[in-house]
C-alpha cells in the first residue's frame, strides 16, 4: 500500500486528459487567442456540460495557430489589458489589438467564454508540466514546484 502512494504520475491516458491538462496550463489570455480563432460560433452561449466542447475549440485554436502565436498573443493582449485599465493604450498597440481581434462581438462572446470555462476549471488543481507544441514548449509551475523552477 504504501508503494501506492509513492508512485510517480503517469502521463494522462486519453487525449481529453491530455486537452484538459494543456487547457488548463494555459493563461487566460491564451485561452482567449485560442478561442478567437477556433470554430466557437459568436453567438455561443455556455451550458451544463458544455466545458468538454469549449476545452476541445481551445485545443483547436492552438493547433490552427500553433502556441508559439497563441502564446505570444496573449502576452501582447494581457499586455494590451493592463495598458487599458492603465489609460495609457498607444496608438499602435490599439491597433495591434484591433488588428489581432477585429470582431467586438466574437470577442465579447469569446471572453465570457473563457470566463466561464476559467470558473469551471477552478474545481482542477493545475498540475506542473509543459504546454505547447512540438516547435514550442513553456514551462509552467505550480504550487510546491513555484519554488523549485530555476531563474
Amino acid at each position: 500500500m504504501p508503494a501506492t502512494l509513492l508512485a510517480a504520475r503517469t502521463s494522462p491516458d486519453t487525449s481529453a486528459e491530455r486537452d484538459l491538462l494543456a487547457t488548463l496550463r494555459m493563461t487566460g489570455a491564451e485561452r482567449t487567442v485560442a478561442l478567437y480563432a477556433s470554430d466557437m460560433p459568436t453567438g455561443f452561449s455556455w451550458s451544463r456540460g458544455i466545458t468538454p466542447q469549449v476545452i476541445a475549440w481551445v485545443v483547436q485554436g492552438v493547433d490552427r495557430l500553433g502556441f508559439e502565436d497563441v502564446y505570444r498573443s496573449g502576452v501582447e493582449a494581457q499586455h494590451y489589458r493592463v495598458l487599458r485599465l492603465a489609460g495609457q493604450v498607444s496608438t499602435a498597440a490599439r491597433r495591434w489589438f484591433r488588428g489581432r481581434f477585429p470582431d467586438r462581438a466574437r470577442l465579447d462572446c469569446v471572453e465570457q467564454a473563457n470566463a466561464m470555462l476559467t470558473f469551471r476549471l477552478g474545481d482542477y488543481e493545475p498540475v506542473s508540466g509543459y504546454v505547447g507544441d512540438d516547435t514550442f514548449r513553456v514551462y509552467r509551475a505550480y504550487g510546491d514546484d513555484v519554488d523549485e523552477v530555476g531563474v
